[in-house]
Protein backbone atom coordinates (compact mmCIF):
# COMPACT_ATOMS: atom_id res chain seq x y z
CA UNK A 1 0.00 0.00 0.00
CA UNK A 2 1.17 3.40 -0.88
CA UNK A 3 0.65 6.71 0.67
CA UNK A 4 -1.43 7.69 -2.17
CA UNK A 5 -3.82 4.97 -1.69
CA UNK A 6 -6.72 5.82 0.48
CA UNK A 7 -8.20 3.31 2.80
CA UNK A 8 -11.85 3.08 2.31
CA UNK A 9 -13.67 1.43 5.18
CA UNK A 10 -16.15 -1.29 4.24
CA UNK A 11 -19.64 -0.67 4.67
CA UNK A 12 -20.99 -1.55 8.17
CA UNK A 13 -23.84 -3.47 6.70
CA UNK A 14 -21.79 -6.33 5.45
CA UNK A 15 -20.52 -7.24 8.89
CA UNK A 16 -23.91 -7.87 10.22
CA UNK A 17 -24.76 -10.19 7.39
CA UNK A 18 -21.70 -12.29 7.99
CA UNK A 19 -22.56 -12.45 11.61
CA UNK A 20 -26.03 -13.54 10.81
CA UNK A 21 -24.72 -16.19 8.47
CA UNK A 22 -22.38 -17.46 11.10
CA UNK A 23 -25.16 -17.51 13.63
CA UNK A 24 -27.34 -19.35 11.19
CA UNK A 25 -24.65 -21.88 10.52
CA UNK A 26 -24.10 -22.35 14.18
CA UNK A 27 -27.82 -22.75 14.73
CA UNK A 28 -28.01 -25.26 11.94
CA UNK A 29 -25.04 -27.13 13.36
CA UNK A 30 -26.58 -27.13 16.78
CA UNK A 31 -29.90 -28.24 15.37
CA UNK A 32 -28.22 -30.99 13.40
CA UNK A 33 -26.26 -32.11 16.37
CA UNK A 34 -29.40 -32.02 18.49
CA UNK A 35 -31.28 -33.96 15.86
CA UNK A 36 -28.47 -36.46 15.71
CA UNK A 37 -28.50 -36.73 19.43
CA UNK A 38 -32.22 -37.15 19.43
CA UNK A 39 -32.02 -39.76 16.69
CA UNK A 40 -29.20 -41.52 18.49
CA UNK A 41 -31.08 -41.32 21.74
CA UNK A 42 -34.19 -42.68 20.08
CA UNK A 43 -32.18 -45.45 18.51
CA UNK A 44 -30.59 -46.32 21.83
CA UNK A 45 -33.99 -46.12 23.48
CA UNK A 46 -35.40 -48.51 20.94
CA UNK A 47 -32.51 -50.89 21.51
CA UNK A 48 -32.93 -50.55 25.26
CA UNK A 49 -36.66 -51.09 24.97
CA UNK A 50 -36.11 -54.11 22.76
CA UNK A 51 -33.51 -55.44 25.21
CA UNK A 52 -35.82 -54.73 28.09
CA UNK A 53 -38.68 -56.40 26.24
CA UNK A 54 -36.45 -59.41 25.59
CA UNK A 55 -35.37 -59.30 29.20
CA UNK A 56 -38.99 -59.08 30.29
CA UNK A 57 -39.85 -61.99 28.05
CA UNK A 58 -36.93 -63.97 29.43
CA UNK A 59 -37.86 -63.01 32.98
CA UNK A 60 -41.45 -63.94 32.24
CA UNK A 61 -40.30 -67.34 31.01
CA UNK A 62 -38.07 -67.68 34.04
CA UNK A 63 -40.96 -66.69 36.28
CA UNK A 64 -43.14 -69.21 34.54
CA UNK A 65 -40.45 -71.84 34.96
CA UNK A 66 -39.98 -70.76 38.56
CA UNK A 67 -43.70 -71.01 39.18
CA UNK A 68 -43.72 -74.46 37.60
CA UNK A 69 -40.74 -75.41 39.73
CA UNK A 70 -42.45 -73.94 42.77
CA UNK A 71 -45.57 -75.93 41.98
CA UNK A 72 -43.47 -79.03 41.56
CA UNK A 73 -41.67 -78.26 44.80
CA UNK A 74 -45.01 -77.76 46.48
CA UNK A 75 -46.21 -81.05 45.10
CA UNK A 76 -42.98 -82.70 46.19
CA UNK A 77 -43.27 -81.03 49.58
CA UNK A 78 -46.81 -82.31 49.84
CA UNK A 79 -45.65 -85.76 48.85
CA UNK A 80 -42.79 -85.50 51.31
CA UNK A 81 -45.19 -84.34 54.00
CA UNK A 82 -47.43 -87.29 53.26
CA UNK A 83 -44.40 -89.54 53.23
CA UNK A 84 -43.25 -88.05 56.52
CA UNK A 85 -46.67 -88.62 58.03
CA UNK A 86 -46.61 -92.13 56.65
CA UNK A 87 -43.10 -92.63 58.00
CA UNK A 88 -44.18 -91.23 61.34
CA UNK A 89 -47.04 -93.70 61.39
CA UNK A 90 -44.69 -96.48 60.37
CA UNK A 91 -42.21 -95.43 63.04
CA UNK A 92 -45.00 -95.35 65.63
CA UNK A 93 -46.14 -98.79 64.50
CA UNK A 94 -42.56 -100.01 64.54
CA UNK A 95 -42.05 -98.65 68.05
CA UNK A 96 -45.26 -100.30 69.17
CA UNK A 97 -44.11 -103.53 67.53
CA UNK A 98 -40.71 -103.20 69.18
CA UNK A 99 -42.38 -102.71 72.54
CA UNK A 100 -44.48 -105.79 71.92
CA UNK A 101 -41.37 -107.70 70.89
CA UNK A 102 -39.51 -106.49 73.98
CA UNK A 103 -42.40 -107.53 76.19
CA UNK A 104 -42.51 -110.88 74.45
CA UNK A 105 -38.75 -111.28 74.91
CA UNK A 106 -39.08 -110.34 78.57
CA UNK A 107 -41.84 -112.89 79.02
CA UNK A 108 -39.82 -115.45 77.08
CA UNK A 109 -36.71 -114.69 79.15
CA UNK A 110 -38.75 -114.99 82.33
CA UNK A 111 -40.21 -118.26 81.07
CA UNK A 112 -36.78 -119.56 80.11
CA UNK A 113 -35.31 -118.48 83.42
CA UNK A 114 -38.22 -119.99 85.28
CA UNK A 115 -37.96 -123.17 83.24
CA UNK A 116 -34.22 -123.41 83.87
CA UNK A 117 -34.74 -122.78 87.57
CA UNK A 118 -37.52 -125.34 87.66
CA UNK A 119 -35.32 -127.91 85.92
CA UNK A 120 -32.53 -127.30 88.44
CA UNK A 121 -34.98 -127.61 91.33
CA UNK A 122 -36.28 -130.87 89.88
CA UNK A 123 -32.68 -132.13 89.82
CA UNK A 124 -32.35 -131.10 93.48
CA UNK A 125 -35.58 -132.95 94.22
CA UNK A 126 -34.10 -136.08 92.65
CA UNK A 127 -31.04 -135.76 94.89
CA UNK A 128 -33.25 -135.43 97.98
CA UNK A 129 -35.27 -138.45 96.91
CA UNK A 130 -32.04 -140.37 96.36
CA UNK A 131 -30.92 -139.47 99.89
CA UNK A 132 -34.25 -140.76 101.25
CA UNK A 133 -33.86 -143.98 99.27
CA UNK A 134 -30.33 -144.52 100.57
CA UNK A 135 -31.56 -144.05 104.14
CA UNK A 136 -34.77 -146.06 103.98
CA UNK A 137 -33.76 -148.90 101.65
CA UNK A 138 -30.00 -149.28 101.80
CA UNK A 139 -29.38 -147.74 105.25
CA UNK A 140 -26.45 -145.96 103.63
CA UNK A 141 -25.77 -142.89 105.76
CA UNK A 142 -22.65 -141.90 103.82
CA UNK A 143 -24.39 -142.05 100.45
CA UNK A 144 -27.35 -140.06 101.79
CA UNK A 145 -24.97 -137.45 103.23
CA UNK A 146 -23.22 -137.06 99.86
CA UNK A 147 -26.58 -136.62 98.07
CA UNK A 148 -27.68 -133.96 100.59
CA UNK A 149 -24.37 -132.12 100.18
CA UNK A 150 -24.83 -131.98 96.39
CA UNK A 151 -28.41 -130.75 96.82
CA UNK A 152 -27.25 -128.05 99.24
CA UNK A 153 -24.57 -126.86 96.79
CA UNK A 154 -27.06 -126.60 93.92
CA UNK A 155 -29.57 -124.70 96.05
CA UNK A 156 -26.80 -122.32 97.09
CA UNK A 157 -25.89 -121.71 93.43
CA UNK A 158 -29.47 -120.65 92.64
CA UNK A 159 -29.26 -117.79 95.19
CA UNK A 160 -33.05 -117.70 95.62
CA UNK A 161 -34.16 -116.15 98.95
CA UNK A 162 -37.48 -117.99 98.82
CA UNK A 163 -35.60 -121.30 99.08
CA UNK A 164 -34.16 -120.43 102.49
CA UNK A 165 -36.45 -122.81 104.36
CA UNK A 166 -35.61 -125.64 101.96
CA UNK A 167 -31.88 -124.99 102.34
CA UNK A 168 -32.23 -124.88 106.13
CA UNK A 169 -34.11 -128.20 106.14
CA UNK A 170 -31.41 -129.80 103.95
CA UNK A 171 -28.65 -128.48 106.21
CA UNK A 172 -30.44 -129.78 109.34
CA UNK A 173 -30.94 -133.23 107.81
CA UNK A 174 -27.31 -133.39 106.72
CA UNK A 175 -26.16 -132.41 110.23
CA UNK A 176 -28.42 -135.11 111.71
CA UNK A 177 -26.84 -137.71 109.41
CA UNK A 178 -23.32 -136.60 110.32
CA UNK A 179 -24.21 -136.99 114.02
CA UNK A 180 -25.05 -140.68 113.56
CA UNK A 181 -22.19 -142.90 114.87
CA UNK A 182 -21.03 -144.98 111.95
CA UNK A 183 -18.81 -148.03 112.20
CA UNK A 184 -15.49 -147.97 110.39
CA UNK A 185 -16.26 -150.84 108.04
CA UNK A 186 -13.01 -150.46 106.16
CA UNK A 187 -10.89 -150.89 109.28
CA UNK A 188 -13.06 -153.80 110.47
CA UNK A 189 -12.77 -155.51 107.07
CA UNK A 190 -8.98 -155.14 107.20
CA UNK A 191 -8.92 -156.69 110.68
CA UNK A 192 -11.00 -159.64 109.49
CA UNK A 193 -8.71 -160.03 106.47
CA UNK A 194 -5.74 -160.22 108.85
CA UNK A 195 -7.50 -162.90 110.91
CA UNK A 196 -8.28 -164.85 107.75
CA UNK A 197 -4.62 -164.71 106.75
CA UNK A 198 -3.56 -165.95 110.23
CA UNK A 199 -6.28 -168.62 110.53
CA UNK A 200 -3.98 -171.38 109.24
CA UNK A 201 -1.32 -170.57 111.87
CA UNK A 202 -3.53 -170.73 114.98
CA UNK A 203 -2.67 -173.79 117.10
CA UNK A 204 -5.30 -176.50 117.47
CA UNK A 205 -6.18 -178.10 120.80
CA UNK A 206 -4.09 -181.20 121.77
CA UNK A 207 -5.63 -184.61 122.53
CA UNK A 208 -5.95 -185.07 126.29
CA UNK A 209 -3.64 -187.67 127.83
CA UNK A 210 -5.74 -190.11 129.90
CA UNK A 211 -4.99 -193.61 131.26
CA UNK A 212 -7.15 -196.21 129.58
CA UNK A 213 -8.93 -198.66 131.86
CA UNK A 214 -10.74 -201.84 131.05
CA UNK A 215 -14.44 -201.61 131.14
CA UNK A 216 -16.06 -203.31 134.05
CA UNK A 217 -18.90 -205.52 133.01
CA UNK A 218 -21.57 -206.56 135.42
CA UNK A 219 -21.23 -209.86 137.24
CA UNK A 220 -23.14 -212.85 136.04
CA UNK A 221 -26.46 -213.31 137.69
CA UNK A 222 -26.47 -215.56 140.74
CA UNK A 223 -29.34 -217.54 139.33
CA UNK A 224 -27.06 -219.06 136.73
CA UNK A 225 -25.23 -222.19 137.75
CA UNK A 226 -21.46 -222.65 137.35
CA UNK A 227 -21.73 -224.84 134.26
CA UNK A 228 -21.59 -223.96 130.69
CA UNK A 229 -23.46 -220.67 131.34
CA UNK A 230 -20.67 -219.38 133.58
CA UNK A 231 -18.07 -220.30 131.04
CA UNK A 232 -20.01 -218.46 128.28
CA UNK A 233 -20.42 -215.36 130.37
CA UNK A 234 -16.69 -215.21 131.04
CA UNK A 235 -15.97 -215.42 127.31
CA UNK A 236 -18.41 -212.56 126.63
CA UNK A 237 -16.71 -210.33 129.25
CA UNK A 238 -13.34 -210.99 127.67
CA UNK A 239 -14.71 -210.05 124.24
CA UNK A 240 -16.23 -206.80 125.53
CA UNK A 241 -12.97 -205.84 127.26
CA UNK A 242 -11.15 -206.09 123.94
CA UNK A 243 -13.72 -204.12 121.85
CA UNK A 244 -14.73 -201.31 124.26
CA UNK A 245 -12.35 -199.03 126.17
CA UNK A 246 -13.78 -196.47 128.64
CA UNK A 247 -11.75 -193.28 129.43
CA UNK A 248 -12.44 -191.47 132.66
CA UNK A 249 -11.59 -187.77 133.09
CA UNK A 250 -12.71 -184.96 135.37
CA UNK A 251 -12.64 -182.27 132.53
CA UNK A 252 -15.45 -181.64 129.98
CA UNK A 253 -15.38 -183.87 126.98
CA UNK A 254 -13.53 -182.22 124.05
CA UNK A 255 -14.48 -182.45 120.44
CA UNK A 256 -11.58 -184.39 119.03
CA UNK A 257 -10.82 -184.90 115.36
CA UNK A 258 -8.36 -187.20 113.72
CA UNK A 259 -5.11 -185.53 112.58
CA UNK A 260 -6.11 -185.85 108.91
CA UNK A 261 -9.15 -183.59 109.56
CA UNK A 262 -7.22 -180.70 111.15
CA UNK A 263 -6.92 -178.98 107.75
CA UNK A 264 -10.70 -179.12 107.48
CA UNK A 265 -11.06 -177.36 110.86
CA UNK A 266 -8.78 -174.55 109.73
CA UNK A 267 -10.64 -174.17 106.43
CA UNK A 268 -13.95 -173.96 108.25
CA UNK A 269 -12.53 -171.24 110.51
CA UNK A 270 -11.45 -169.25 107.45
CA UNK A 271 -14.92 -169.69 105.91
CA UNK A 272 -16.59 -168.41 109.08
CA UNK A 273 -14.34 -165.35 109.04
CA UNK A 274 -15.14 -164.83 105.34
CA UNK A 275 -18.86 -164.95 106.15
CA UNK A 276 -18.38 -162.34 108.86
CA UNK A 277 -16.49 -160.08 106.45
CA UNK A 278 -19.20 -160.44 103.78
CA UNK A 279 -21.92 -159.54 106.31
CA UNK A 280 -19.78 -156.58 107.39
CA UNK A 281 -19.49 -155.25 103.86
CA UNK A 282 -23.24 -155.68 103.32
CA UNK A 283 -24.00 -153.86 106.55
CA UNK A 284 -26.05 -156.76 107.94
CA UNK A 285 -25.52 -156.45 111.68
CA UNK A 286 -27.45 -159.60 112.63
CA UNK A 287 -25.58 -161.84 110.17
CA UNK A 288 -22.28 -160.21 111.10
CA UNK A 289 -22.75 -160.87 114.82
CA UNK A 290 -24.01 -164.41 114.17
CA UNK A 291 -20.92 -165.20 112.09
CA UNK A 292 -18.66 -163.75 114.80
CA UNK A 293 -20.40 -165.78 117.52
CA UNK A 294 -19.99 -168.95 115.45
CA UNK A 295 -16.31 -168.15 114.90
CA UNK A 296 -15.69 -167.55 118.61
CA UNK A 297 -17.45 -170.83 119.44
CA UNK A 298 -15.34 -172.63 116.83
CA UNK A 299 -12.16 -171.23 118.35
CA UNK A 300 -13.28 -172.39 121.79
CA UNK A 301 -14.05 -175.90 120.54
CA UNK A 302 -10.99 -176.71 118.47
CA UNK A 303 -8.18 -174.26 119.35
CA UNK A 304 -5.97 -173.68 122.35
CA UNK A 305 -7.64 -171.11 124.57
CA UNK A 306 -4.42 -170.44 126.51
CA UNK A 307 -2.41 -169.59 123.39
CA UNK A 308 -1.78 -165.78 123.04
CA UNK A 309 -2.59 -165.73 119.32
CA UNK A 310 -5.90 -167.50 119.90
CA UNK A 311 -6.73 -165.18 122.81
CA UNK A 312 -5.90 -162.13 120.70
CA UNK A 313 -8.09 -163.43 117.86
CA UNK A 314 -11.02 -164.00 120.24
CA UNK A 315 -10.58 -160.54 121.77
CA UNK A 316 -10.56 -158.94 118.31
CA UNK A 317 -13.73 -160.82 117.36
CA UNK A 318 -15.43 -159.72 120.58
CA UNK A 319 -14.48 -156.11 119.84
CA UNK A 320 -15.80 -156.32 116.30
CA UNK A 321 -19.03 -157.81 117.58
CA UNK A 322 -19.79 -154.51 119.36
CA UNK A 323 -19.88 -152.57 116.06
CA UNK A 324 -23.28 -151.20 115.03
CA UNK A 325 -23.43 -151.58 111.27
CA UNK A 326 -27.03 -150.44 110.89
CA UNK A 327 -27.69 -147.59 113.35
CA UNK A 328 -31.11 -145.85 113.26
CA UNK A 329 -31.03 -143.01 110.70
CA UNK A 330 -33.00 -139.73 110.86
CA UNK A 331 -36.01 -138.88 108.71
CA UNK A 332 -35.14 -136.88 105.57
CA UNK A 333 -38.64 -136.20 104.22
CA UNK A 334 -39.10 -132.58 105.42
CA UNK A 335 -36.79 -131.04 102.81
CA UNK A 336 -38.52 -132.95 99.99
CA UNK A 337 -41.93 -131.75 101.18
CA UNK A 338 -40.83 -128.10 101.34
CA UNK A 339 -39.24 -128.25 97.90
CA UNK A 340 -42.31 -129.85 96.34
CA UNK A 341 -44.53 -127.14 97.88
CA UNK A 342 -42.27 -124.49 96.33
CA UNK A 343 -42.38 -126.20 92.93
CA UNK A 344 -46.18 -126.40 93.06
CA UNK A 345 -46.36 -122.64 93.81
CA UNK A 346 -44.10 -121.71 90.88
CA UNK A 347 -45.86 -120.35 87.74
CA UNK A 348 -45.69 -122.75 84.86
Amino acid sequence: MTDNEVLIPPPRRSYWGVALMLLLLVALAVAGYGGWRVWHANHETEDTVAAQEALLIRISHQLSDAQSSIEQQRERQSDLTDALHQNADDVAKLQSHNEDVEQSLEHLSADLKGGRTRAQLIAVEQLLLMANDRVQLAHDARGATAALQMAEERLSALAEPKLFEVRKAVADERAALLAVPLADRGSAALNLSGLIARADTLPLRDHPAVTPAAAELPEAPHSFNQGWAAHGWASLRELFSVVFIVHRTDKPVDRLLPPEQEALVKQLLALKLESARAALLLGDTASFRGALDSTVQWLGDYYRAEDPTVSAARAELERLRGLELDPPLPDLSRSVGLLRAYLDAMPR
